[in-house]
C-alpha cells in the first residue's frame, strides 16, 4: 500500500485467521522509495531449499552483499560473521562440484549438460566472491574464463536445445559472457564489435546494456552508447528465451548494473516505479527474479533516505519506524489482531506486510499449464487403504504429470506424511521386487527410464525430480516409501512448478489422512 501522511493501514482480521498461530511470522517493509520488498527477497532465498547451480549462485548473492547494518535497517538478524563467511564456502564449492570438464558448469552436476548463460552467471558470482576476499581456485576461475572466451569469439558453440529465438539465446550468452570478461579486460574488442553488428537478435535490453558495458570497458565508447540506449528502449519477448530471464528479472538486472556502473543515473527512479508496479503485480518469483530484485536494491539500501516517521500498533503494542528503521521482523504479540501502520509524515510511504506460516487448510488443487496426481499403491500395484496402514508396510508412490505447452524446467516436490520414509533411491536395485506388480506399473517403470528426469533428489522428508516435461503424453515417477511410525497424519498434496517461470505450477489433490498402525 501507498500511504499518504496521516494515513493508516490496517490488516484485515481474517488475513491473519488463515494461519496457524503456532509457527506464524511476517515482515514489514516500508519506505519513502518505490518497494523491491528486499528483506522479502532475501529471506526467501535464503529459505529455499534446493540447489541447482543458479539457486546456489542466486541464494548467496545475499550473503555476499548484505552486511550487517543493512540487514538490520531491513529487520533482518544477520549471520555472524564467521557463519557468514562459511557458509559462502561451502556454497563455492558446491559451485565447483557443477564445473564440467571443459570449465562449463551443469545444471546440477558435473554429468550434467552444458548450461551456457549459466556458466556466465556463476563465473561472475566465483568472480565476485574472489574480489570480496574468498578462496576461488584459479585453475577453476581460468576454465570459466577460458570458456566464457569462446562462448563470445563462437556463436555456433552455443547449442540452443529449446528456445523460441535461437539467435536471441545466443546472443544473451555471449554479451553476458563479454560483461564478465571485460570486467579483468579480457574481451577481444573485435568480438564485441562483430556482436555489435547482431544487436537485432536481442529480444531483450538486459544484453544489450551488458554489451555497452564492455565494450565501454574495453575502450569502445560511441558503440557502448548505441547499446545501451537501445538496451533502455527494449522490452522482453515473450515466450521461453533459454536465458534464464523474465521480463521483471532483465529490468531489475539492468537497473542494478546501470547502478553499478553509475549509467543513466537519471532514468533509474523511473525504472524503479516501473519494477515497483510489475513486482506488485506478481504472485509467484523464482530465485533468479529474487536476486535480480535483491541486485537492483542493495545500492539504494545503503544510501540514506529523507526523513520519515512511522508508527505500528499491534494488540496494543507500539513499535515507533523511520529510515534508521525501516523492516521490522514480526512474530508472537507483534503479528496479533489488531494490527495497523499508520504514515506520522507528509511524503507518501511504501508499505508492505508479508505473512508467512501454516495455513489451516489445505491447498486446494489447481494448475496452470500443468496438472499433478499421485497415488499410493500396494506392491502389486492395488491402491492402499490409506487409513489401516501397518508399520513396516512398502508403499509404491506413483505420481503422473502433465503439461500443455512444454516445461523444460519443470521441478516435482512430494513432501512426505510424517509416518512414511523413503525407502530405497533406485528401484532397479531395491530388494522390494516388482515382478509381481500389475501391467500399468510395468509400463510406469518403463516410462520413467525413458522420461527425460534430469536430476532427483530422495530427502528426508520429500521426493525431488527436475523434468523436462514435452507439451504432450503423460511423465510417469515412481518411489518407494515405507510406512515406520503409527500415528495419524495429514497428506501433503503433490507439486509441480516450472522453476524459471513460476505462474506455471500446479497442486495436486490432497489425500487428506493417513493412518499408520503398530504390528
Amino acid at each position: 500500500m501507498a500511504l499518504n501522511g496521516g494515513e493508516p493501514w490496517t490488516l484485515p482480521e481474517q488475513d491473519l485467521a488463515t494461519f496457524e498461530p503456532a509457527g506464524l511470522e511476517g515482515t514489514l517493509a516500508l519506505s519513502s522509495r518505490p518497494p523491491l520488498n528486499l528483506a522479502e527477497q532475501i529471506r526467501a532465498l535464503k529459505a529455499y531449499p534446493y540447489g541447482c547451480a543458479e539457486q546456489t549462485t542466486s541464494g548467496l548473492y545475499p550473503s555476499l552483499y548484505a552486511d550487517a547494518a543493512t540487514l538490520k535497517r531491513l529487520g533482518i538478524t544477520g549471520e555472524p560473521a564467521d557463519e557468514r563467511k562459511r557458509k559462502i564456502e561451502i556454497g563455492i564449492e558446491h559451485l565447483l562440484g557443477m564445473q564440467r570438464y571443459n570449465g562449463s558448469f551443469g545444471l546440477w552436476s558435473s554429468d550434467g549438460e552444458e548450461e551456457y548463460w549459466l556458466t556466465a552467471y556463476v563465473t561472475d558470482f566465483l568472480l565476485r566472491a574472489r574480489d570480496q576476499g574468498f578462496a576461488v581456485p584459479p585453475e577453476a576461475l581460468k576454465k570459466a574464463s577460458e570458456r566464457l572466451l569462446r562462448y563470445v569469439q563462437e556463436r555456433n558453440l552455443i547449442e540452443v536445445n529449446y528456445s523460441e529465438n535461437a539467435e536471441h539465446s545466443r546472443f544473451a550468452v555471449q554479451a553476458y559472457a563479454a560483461l564478465v570478461l571485460s570486467r579483468s579486460k579480457q574481451a577481444p574488442l573485435g568480438a564485441l564489435r562483430s556482436l555489435f553488428e547482431r544487436r537485432a537478435d536481442a529480444r531483450s535490453g538486459l544484453p544489450l546494456v551488458q554489451l555497452a558495458i564492455a565494450l565501454d570497458t574495453m575502450g569502445d565508447k560511441p558503440r557502448a552508447e548505441q547499446a545501451l540506449l537501445a538496451g533502455l528502449a527494449a522490452g522482453r519477448g515473450k515466450g521461453w528465451l533459454a536465458d534464464y530471464g523474465s521480463s521483471l528479472r532483465d529490468q531489475a538486472l539492468i537497473i542494478a548494473l546501470l547502478d553499478e556502473y553509475k549509467l543513466a543515473s537519471k532514468d533509474i527512479p523511473d525504472r524503479l516505479f516501473k519494477l515497483s508496479d510489475q513486482l506488485a503485480g506478481s504472485q509467484w518469483l523464482s530465485t533468479q527474479e529474487r536476486n535480480a530484485l535483491f541486485l537492483a536494491g542493495r545500492g539504494l539500501a545503503q544510501q540514506p533516505e529523507g526523513k520519515w516517521s512511522a508508527q505500528l500498533d499491534s494488540a496494543g503494542q507500539t513499535r515507533e519506524l523511520g529510515p534508521e528503521q525501516s523492516g521490522l521482523h514480526l512474530q508472537g504479540p507483534l503479528l496479533a489482531s489488531p494490527l495497523s501502520v499508520r504514515n506520522d509524515g507528509d511524503q507518501t510511504l511504501y508499505q508492505r506486510l508479508t505473512l508467512s506460516g501454516y495455513p489451516r487448510q489445505a491447498p486446494p488443487a489447481s494448475g496452470n499449464n500443468m496438472s499433478i496426481r499421485r497415488e499410493y499403491l500396494g506392491m502389486n500395484g492395488q491402491a492402499l487403504d490409506l487409513k489401516s496402514l501397518e508399520s513396516g508396510d512398502l508403499v509404491l508412490v506413483h505420481l503422473a504429470i502433465q503439461a500443455k505447452e512444454r516445461v523444460p524446467d519443470a521441478l516435482v516436490v512430494d513432501l512426505l506424511p510424517a509416518g512414511l520414509e523413503l525407502e530405497n533411491q533406485n528401484l532397479a536395485q531395491s530388494a522390494a521386487s516388482l515382478d509381481n506388480a500389475s501391467s500399468a506399473v510395468k509400463q510406469w517403470r518403463e516410462a520413467m527410464e525413458n522420461a527425460n528426469v534430469v536430476h532427483q533428489e530422495y530427502r528426508d522428508d520429500r521426493y525431488v525430480a527436475a523434468l523436462n516435461l514435452d507439451g504432450y503424453g503423460t511423465t510417469h515417477l515412481l518411489y518407494l516409501a515405507r510406512a515406520v511410525t503409527p500415528g495419524s497424519y495429514r497428506i501433503p498434496p503433490a507439486q509441480v512448478e516450472s522453476m524459471y517461470r513460476p505462474d506455471w505450477q500446479a497442486v495436486g489433490e490432497s489425500a487428506g489422512e493417513m493412518i499408520i498402525k503398530g504390528r
